[in-house]
């Protein structure tokens, strides 16, 4: 399945040439898997999608975001579900994210699974990085038909499972290294959901949002909505946090994006 379409943002045509001219300047003709498309940008935000009890929505800092988020739809019924974090800010920021997302989502699906997913796209941002960007990825694999959860991460903030009884554990990373620096091998992880469960994913922009006084928002806070709201939908859950993080800095300046995605687990059948 080819990748889904990348929004171009509301950009001028000399910020698109002056992104493309860092790619062409360093050797590289085209940085993307899309022999069609000239130029291939950020996401623009807010935007969200909601598939099932999957649900992600992004709030830019900028009109050119560096986050992104996915849910890919996989050979036998399973779920790629992806969140990430590039460094830097601006057109650069934006083209490199476009990269990072275009080539992962193409290779997910001739993967073994995330780890090889992880380092194929790696070995890809190595040789197209004439910034020298970085990007932090988690990627997941969930199989809805038994509940394995089969993850990677490439220095990213590690998700939270907020199990049906209401404990939360915190996914430990078998690396911790991002993507787009160095060759490395990432290593996999399995956990078991069972009905009920809830994996949130977040970028470090909820849980670094400041205050007008300088105080950071913090894990505490985002684990307590958790606990709160995670009972509920996914859409129920990430309302809450959303609002808990923009109520919480009030009228100080978003100096981050701000992304989350959700996913609560139904086995087929099952209501609520």
């Amino acid at each position: 399945m080819s990748p889904p379409p990348l929004v171009i943002g509301d950009l001028r045509d000399d910020e698109i040439e002056a992104a493309i001219a860092l790619w062409r300047g360093a050797g590289l003709t085209r940085p993307w898997n899309d022999p069609h498309a000239d130029a291939v940008l950020a996401l623009a935000a807010p935007s969200s999608t909601i598939l099932a009890g999957r649900l992600g929505e992004m709030l830019a800092a900028t009109a050119m975001g560096g986050d992104f988020y996915d849910f890919i739809e996989l050979p036998g019924g399973r779920i790629g579900l992806v969140i990430a974090d590039v460094s830097g800010k601006g057109v650069p920021a934006a083209f490199f994210m476009a990269v990072a997302r275009t080539n992962l989502n193409a290779l997910a699906g001739t993967s073994s699974g995330p780890g090889e997913c992880l380092q194929r796209t790696n070995e890809v941002l190595l040789s197209q990085n004439p910034m020298e960007l970085f990007v932090s990825v988690f990627y997941a694999v969930f199989d809805p038909a038994t509940g394995e959860l089969t993850y990677a991460n490439g220095g990213h903030n590690p998700p939270l499972l907020r199990r049906a009884n209401g404990d939360i554990e915190i996914l430990s990373a078998a690396s911790e290294t991002v993507m787009g620096i160095f060759e490395i091998d990432f290593g996999e992880r399995v956990e078991h959901l069972s009905p009920g469960d809830c994996l949130v994913l977040y970028t470090d922009g909820v849980t670094e949002a400041f205050d007008k006084g300088g105080q950071m928002y913090d894990e505490h806070r985002l684990l307590e909505q958790v606990r709160l709201h995670g009972g509920g939908g996914a859409q129920a859950l990430l309302a809450a946090i959303f609002d808990s993080v923009i109520e919480f800095a009030g009228s100080a300046v978003q100096s981050d994006d701000i992304t989350l995605a959700v996913l609560k687990w139904r086995p087929e059948g099952q209501v609520g």
